[in-house]
């Protein structure tokens, strides 16, 4: 009898021995992981541990904002699979994102060079026009003459776009849109004249009224051309 009894006990001690950590069922009562989960998990590898536990936090989390959260039941290899599948899931939506990305970079990169074949767009002048109670000008004025000539082989009768000022450190200091509607013939040229209040609480302001003469250059940030036909070329935000 001594015999049968030690030759099961054995028997136990060996199947629990041989029981894998991945095998053990994650308790549905959260105060109780400390002291029945804890010891379980710190038999795997790192990496499985914390793959682990984020899949339990993202459980709970989903939990917490009315999701099923942690499925009863729910075995720690079946928990590290989850988290496998949820990490391979994100990385694939990653790698999409950015290809999209990529893809409509290209994309604005091709119809602002092709606009930009269309027109050739240049900053003639800035002005800053004092104020004139007088004249009914109650404020400070920024008026910019913005020349825009036509390259394309069709009329345009409108062009939008921004112009923006760069310093002698090739940074951005502000900028000016512009929208012109008249009409262009082929190889001819039209003057957009035109401003806006001077507001001395804005940095763009403040910088592009300050910028002297041969301290700063330009570049044209195309937004559409409309041609006579209807047709138009536009760039994408």
């Amino acid at each position: 009898m001594k015999r049968s009894v030690a030759l099961l006990l054995i028997a136990a001690a060996l199947f629990s021995g041989c029981s894998k950590p991945t095998d053990a069922v994650i308790p549905s009562d959260i105060s109780s992981w400390d002291k029945e989960l804890a010891p379980v998990l710190k038999k795997l590898p790192e990496q499985d541990r914390e793959r682990v536990a984020a899949y339990l936090m993202r459980a709970k989390m989903g939990e917490a904002f009315g999701g099923k959260g942690l499925p009863p039941g729910t075995t720690i290899g079946e928990a590290l699979e989850g988290q496998k599948k949820w990490i391979a899931e994100q990385r694939a939506k990653q790698a999409a994102e950015e290809s999209l990305r990529k893809k409509l970079a290209q994309e604005r990169t091709a119809a602002i060079q092709k606009l930009g074949q269309a027109v050739t767009v240049t900053l003639l002048a800035k002005h800053e026009v004092p104020k004139n109670f007088d004249l009914g000008r109650y404020s400070e004025y920024q008026e910019f003459r913005i020349g825009v000539q036509n390259n394309s082989g069709k009329a345009i009768t409108g062009v939008a776009g921004e112009i923006k000022f760069i310093d002698v450190f090739d940074k951005e200091i502000g900028a000016v849109n512009f929208r012109i509607t008249e009409n262009i013939e082929p190889g001819k040229s039209a003057t957009w004249i035109g401003g806006r209040d001077y507001n001395q609480f804005i940095e763009a302001h403040r910088s592009v009224w300050n910028a002297e003469e041969g301290k700063y250059t330009t570049k044209f940030e195309p937004e559409m051309v409309v041609f006579k036909d209807g047709t138009k070329l536009s760039v994408s935000k």
